[in-house]
């Protein structure tokens, strides 16, 4: 221990000296610790740490899935989770929640509050305990019983001061008086949404967006959550499961085919980020690839100055070091090198983390739970360790080998090191435009996925629009005739506006989130059932709603205000529908019925599908029922303005509350952002695998110069005897860029190579992009031999420019 805390004071000393030296090699190193501890503390956070309740590997969620129809994470009904709850063997518990914004109030002004309606064994099953007061007892659980809630720890300290008196206090939910009942600990996280819900509620069949009827028949709005029984796998539990749901569909022969619905059972981690993992894993791998490059820089820095240190190895030799203990202390020196960067690359990742809360909600899921913690720090002392060892041992083995009596010559005479030494610095640099060509061609290819996905047609125009969402209490509009009328006022007063060209209300805005789907069968075939009939997603939108998303009518008509309450139903359809249903027939005039209430409803119109989900998948089918004819209680108000539309979000916030002061004051966003939102994590994974791609080439590139610099003083005498031997500038200048690129094209042939095996890692993260892009597999080289160019040119000007006299008296 002694020897070796004496070599790390040397190697400090040492360091302290070449001050320049180190300053570029701690800040390299740092560069590349920095951005591979970034990205672990996000992948710790996400993937890697347990979730934070008790037993974790235990939990498990389900969801519905139709292979044949290219569907997951369906929401399950009531009824079904009754059926599990009632069979099941393998889990302990099963419970379920659903979310829904509800508007708030202790008195003053009344707020809207993300919550959740919950099983009452939910918090059971998570393992949560209350902080403060009770969980909900089971006669909470029933029908018709008081209103009651919990809150979480932070709306308790934002919202009562932290007041242990809060237990029974009376608060307004919804319009309804409802008591306070409990406080969740400070550490309770429900990842599911974010941002996380404040209020938890009680009974599941009060969905405020379903009649009891629906309910009962079936209708799927549940998250479904389990605790496995101790021992049990997700295959043991996926196969009762399967049973459990043959059963049902059995019991339930109007629903469906069995064989076409399904219930996935996964684990809690993986139905929560498991989408995210191979966008985490493929810039882990990117950042893998930019510490590659920096130990290779350091280590030619290393090289370069294991050199300049000739005689002073040499005189260590001549007094008895063995070549162990030099190679030992010149190790020492790389990972104190390496250290040094790791302590100001953590300080970076530190200040750097932050900025990941300015990114939309839900782009990285438990994004709270993303730090710099032990692990992180454990990772990062292993990767210091590890990289300078790396970058160490080639330098640190060769100076140890080293001929005495050559080092001792040399050194006397002030010259240069030998070949040896310039050979591994050229394989260096080949390696390192192999691993930035990988890099780049990943990123290329990432670069054109995202482009694609920017350039997919939406089916609306988002510029100029502004949106904002409310709920309408059933306290205060219990009949669906009450809804309507209110939405028909607020958008009769919001086009009164100034600057507002068109307004309307839509129930479910597009890329914002899930829709409502139902079953429905086209007029000519025969309705089979809930469940075995064509899905088709479902949106209520008042008459100018087309017109102010500039959603493109294809034929017939829309919705008038003619198209109310009591008349006969009308819908339109998409140009899906029409292609799939009726391709060889005008669809206006024809029917669709929904497969629960059988009422047909006339098709007055065809309209450009539109993507309600993602750019990424495609058009599915989509009606438009009129929102008079069905009133929905949440709606998105839609305002397209003819000028600057920023200076309206204050205007329809008035507008709202001057229609009922009870509500609260919404958030209005541009329509552009919720279209932003919705491909926030392809954008953050093709923005981290630019940066991280920049930062490779530009540190191959100032591999490259070091290279040719280093090469060009060594030639020094060389070039001027050239010269003076009557060589032309330009040959001399020809001489050492053929030397330069003769290491990129290496380098460049030998990450081609690679990148056709490894691109086919990310073909899940590409859209519509081909592994082999042609354009990308073309464009990488030519960019890389344009900017290497660059970093050859300037050495080689120098050693054309080389005074033959001063170079003949180098020596």
């Amino acid at each position: 221990m002694d020897a070796l805390l004496g070599d790390i004071r040397f190697a400090l000393r040492t360091l302290r000296k070449a001050k320049g030296f180190t300053a570029v090699a701690v800040l390299t190193l740092a560069l590349g610790i920095g951005a591979n501890t970034t990205i672990f503390s996000v992948i710790e956070g996400v993937l890697l740490r347990p979730l934070p309740y008790p037993n974790p590997a235990e939990l498990a969620v389900l969801s519905g899935t139709n292979a044949e129809r290219h569907l997951t994470g369906i929401l399950v009904s009531l009824t079904k989770l009754t059926r599990i709850q009632e069979q099941t063997h393998t889990f302990q518990a099963i419970g379920g929640f659903f979310a829904n914004s509800v508007v708030f109030s202790t008195g003053g002004t009344p707020e809207q509050v993300s919550s959740i309606r919950a099983s009452r064994n939910l918090f059971d099953i998570l393992g949560v305990r209350v902080r403060q007061g009770r969980a909900f007892l089971p006669a909470e659980d029933r029908p018709g019983a008081a209103e009651v809630a919990m809150i979480s720890d932070g709306f308790w300290h934002s919202h009562f001061g932290g007041s242990p008196d809060v237990i029974g206090r009376s608060v307004t939910v919804d319009g309804v008086s409802t008591t306070i009942v409990g406080v969740l600990p400070a550490s309770f996280r429900f990842p599911f949404l974010d941002p996380e819900p404040d209020l938890f509620l009680p009974r599941l069949d009060e969905y405020p967006f379903l009649d009891q009827t629906r309910i009962r028949s079936g209708a799927g709005y549940l998250t479904i959550v389990g605790r496995l029984q101790p021992g049990i796998t997700l295959a043991q539990a996926q196969g009762e499961i399967n049973t459990i749901n043959d059963g049902y569909w059995h019991d339930f022969p109007g629903y469906a085919d069995a064989g076409k619905w399904n219930l996935d059972v996964a684990s809690m981690q993986d139905s929560l980020v498991g989408t995210l993992r191979p966008s985490l894993l493929a810039l882990l791998a990117a950042v893998g690839f930019v510490l590659l490059i920096v130990c290779a820089n350091v280590a030619s820095l290393l090289l370069s100055r294991t050199t300049a240190r000739s005689r002073e190895i040499a005189v260590r030799r001549a007094l008895g070091a063995s070549q162990w203990r030099l190679m030992r202390q010149l190790l020492t020196e790389s990972v104190v090198l390496s250290a040094s960067g790791g302590i100001l690359g953590v300080l970076l990742t530190y200040e750097s983390l932050p900025l990941l809360r300015l990114l939309p909600p839900g782009t990285i899921p438990r994004l709270q739970e993303i730090k710099v913690d032990t692990g992180v720090l454990w990772f990062t002392a292993v990767l210091c360790l590890v990289t300078g060892i790396a970058f160490g041992l080639l330098p640190s083995a060769q100076a140890a080998r080293r001929g005495l009596h050559d080092d001792l010559k040399e050194a006397g005479r002030g010259g240069p090191a030998g070949g040896k030494g310039g050979r591994i610095r050229s394989l260096l640099v080949v390696g390192e435009v192999a691993v930035a060509v990988m890099l780049l061609t990943g990123t290329g290819l990432l670069i054109r996925s995202f482009a694609r996905l920017l350039l997919v047609n939406p089916g609306f125009d988002a510029s100029g629009v502004l949106t904002l969402t409310m709920t309408l209490p059933d306290s205060r509009y219990p009949k669906p005739e009450q809804t309507a009328e209110f939405y028909r006022r607020l958008v009769e007063r919001v086009q009164a506006l100034p600057g507002v060209e068109s307004a309307a209300v839509v129930s479910y805005l597009p890329l914002a989130g899930p829709v409502r789907l139902v079953y429905f069968c086209p007029e000519g075939t025969v309705c089979q059932g809930v469940g075995k009939d064509p899905i088709v997603a479902v949106r209520q939108i008042t008459p100018d709603y087309l017109k102010t998303m500039r959603t493109s009518l294809l034929r017939g008509r829309v919705f008038t205000e003619h198209d109310a309450a009591g008349t006969a139903p009308v819908v339109i359809i998409n140009d899906t529908i029409a292609k799939r249903y009726f391709a060889d027939q005008d669809p206006i005039g024809r029917h669709l019925i929904e497969s629960r209430d059988r009422i047909p409803m006339e098709i007055v119109g065809v309209v450009r599908s539109v993507k309600f989900n993602s750019l990424n998948v495609p058009s599915s089918e989509e009606i438009y029922k009129p929102q008079a004819q069905a009133p929905f209680p949440t709606m998105s108000l839609v305002v397209r303005s003819d000028s600057d539309p920023g200076p309206l979000a204050s205007a329809l916030r008035r507008e709202v509350l001057a229609m009922d002061p009870g509500l609260p004051a919404p958030n209005v966003r541009a329509m552009e952002e919720v279209v932003s939102a919705s491909v926030a994590q392809p954008r953050l994974t093709a923005q981290c695998a630019g940066i991280f791609a920049a930062l490779a080439v530009t540190l191959a590139l100032i591999g490259i110069y070091g290279v040719m610099a280093y090469s060009v003083a060594q030639r020094i005498p060389e070039m001027g005897l050239r010269l003076a031997l009557g060589a032309n500038p330009r040959e001399v200048l020809a001489l050492v860029l053929r030397q330069g690129l003769r290491l990129v094209l290496a380098g460049v042939a030998l990450g081609t190579l690679a990148s056709l095996g490894l691109t086919k890692l990310l073909a899940a993260l590409l859209f519509e992009t081909d592994v082999r892009d042609p354009l990308t597999f073309a464009g990488v080289p030519v960019l890389l031999m344009a900017v290497a160019l660059l970093a050859c040119y300037l050495p080689a000007r120098r050693a054309s420019r080389v005074d033959p006299i001063v170079a003949l008296r180098y020596e």
